[in-house]
């Protein structure tokens, strides 16, 4: 079992990923990554947070891909970087930030193709949230105050475009099994007894100096 463990979790929209997450994180005592990676982002490039939230887990159109369209910056910047598409450049440091926590120490970091990021290392235990719609439909009805059809079309865009934009970074399948260790449906498990999985997972591997992976 490696000392240092990170927790990477990808996740179907409306799945509990997050608050799965947050309570995984919070039982082992080590740090978690959601949102602070958009301010870090935001820092790292001197943008507005809201800019960054913009292309968070997004691809861009092909209007927004030409150089200088999206960003008050000179096309003729001696900065080549400021060349790329902002989408790229977001991506690019979101990336660099799951880098440096994962360098750090154990964490649990949630999307942005974190489990592709961090593939070459061999102390990374990924994992995958699922849900059935009909039980994704009924969280976001509750978390957004909206009704079930605007739900559906909601969770639908939202899992296409996280879908497109984890092949766009990684040329893999969002969700395929092979990429995780773990997927776990959390509408059989509760967003507590998924939680319960990955901590057990990762406190067996350590009590039996065991690496699941």
């Amino acid at each position: 079992m490696k000392k240092n463990r990170i927790i990477t979790i990808g996740r179907e929209f409306c799945s509990g990923g997050a608050d799965i997450g947050k309570t995984v994180a919070e039982h082992l005592g080590i740090p978690y990554y959601d949102k602070k990676i958009l301010d870090e982002t935001a820092e790292a490039l001197q943008v507005n947070s809201e800019i960054v939230k913009k292309y968070d887990e997004k691809t861009n159109s092909i209007w927004e891909s030409i150089p200088g369209y999206q960003y008050g910056y000179s096309w003729y910047s001696g900065d080549p970087t400021l060349m790329q598409p902002l989408n790229l450049r977001v991506a690019d440091a979101q990336f660099q930030a799951i880098r440096r926590y994962a360098e750090a120490g154990p964490c649990v970091i949630i999307g942005r193709c974190a489990d592709y990021v961090l593939r070459e290392r061999d102390d990374v235990l990924n994992i995958f949230i699922r849900a059935s719609l009909d039980l994704r439909v009924e969280r976001a009805k509750r978390l957004f105050g909206i009704n079930s059809a605007d739900a559906k079309k909601l969770i639908k865009r939202t899992d296409k475009i996280r879908a497109n934009y984890y092949t766009a970074h990684t040329e893999w399948e969002w969700g395929r099994s092979g990429h995780y260790e773990l997927i776990i449906d959390s509408g059989k498990t509760g967003v507590a007894g998924a939680a319960h999985l990955i901590i057990t997972a990762v406190e067996y591997a350590k009590q039996h100096e065991f690496d699941p992976l």
